[in-house]
């Protein structure tokens, strides 16, 4: 199975060391990756399957934030913040999800061994956030994302 390169700005070496010494862990569809208010410092790299990103309003309604499938990351805020998990982070419920997963010791102890590292590895991190941001930017300006996002295409 083919991986998509999600941090670009890190060498092909570099990139193959990263997944080489993460973890992998396959979820059942349903599965629970994060729990909102739960710790975790971990970055998420999705192999296979797709992941849904939701907020607990209470008395059991839940609010989805947004789909993540293969190629993409999660678990980035608190990853970086050092934070609990602001949203929970669910298997999407047609098959199974494949994930790569990077501790945040991992990478510090990376860092220091390497400093090139992490400057690539955190302009990486940035361009993937700033691309977010800028999605849901054009989805509260009501970009053509947003319309068909929501139906109103």
């Amino acid at each position: 199975m083919a991986i998509t390169k999600v941090f670009k700005f890190l060498s092909d070496d570099g990139y193959q060391a990263l997944l080489q010494s993460a973890e992998r862990k396959a979820f059942k569809p349903g599965d629970v990756l994060i729990k909102e208010g739960d710790e975790h410092t971990n970055l998420f790299i999705i192999v296979k399957g797709e992941v849904k990103v939701q907020h607990d309003h209470g008395e059991g309604f839940t609010i989805e934030l947004s789909r993540h499938g293969p190629g993409e990351i999660f678990g980035d805020m608190s990853f970086l913040e050092d934070q609990s998990a602001s949203a929970s982070v669910v298997a999407g419920e047609d098959e199974e999800v494949l994930t790569f997963i990077i501790s945040h010791d991992h990478i510090r102890n990376t860092t220091q061994a390497n400093p090139a590292f992490a400057g690539h590895f955190y302009q990486s991190l940035a361009e993937i956030l700033s691309r977010r941001l800028r999605d849901t930017s054009n989805l509260v300006q009501g970009g053509q994302d947003g319309d068909s996002l929501w139906g109103n295409s």
